[in-house]
This record gives C-alpha cells, structure tokens and sequence, in this order.
C-alpha cells in the first residue's frame, strides 16, 4: 500500500507557522573547561608529532654498509 500524499499547500503553510520564542542563549563554558579543552588538543597533537618524529627512522632506505 502506498503512502499518503501530502499536499503541497500543507508544507507551504507549516513554514508559516513557526514559533517566535526565542531558544535560551548558550551558557558560557567555564575557565576550566576551556583550559581541560586546550590541554587535550595540546596532548593530542603532542602525540601526533611524536608518532611521527618515532616513525621517520622506519621511513628511511636501509643503508648499504
């Protein structure tokens, strides 16, 4: 069975029918949170730059002596 259709009046009118109230505004994140954020990020790339300073040697053609 299929399914209803839907007039397209209908869709046009709920686009007119929106609601004027305003979401609540965004609490503002709290000095620690923005310091545990940095240290993260800091700590992630950390690691990355590491992996790859460990993983160059690898990268490199054996030597012929």
């Amino acid at each position: 069975m299929a399914p209803e259709p839907v007039p397209f009046s209908f869709i046009a009118e709920a686009d007119r029918h929106q609601s004027n109230i305003a979401p609540p505004r965004r609490e503002r994140r709290s000095a620690r949170a923005v310091c545990s954020g940095v240290l993260i990020t800091a700590v992630l790339i950390a690691g990355l730059v590491a992996a790859v300073a460990l993983g160059m040697p690898a990268l490199r053609p054996p030597s012929a002596s």
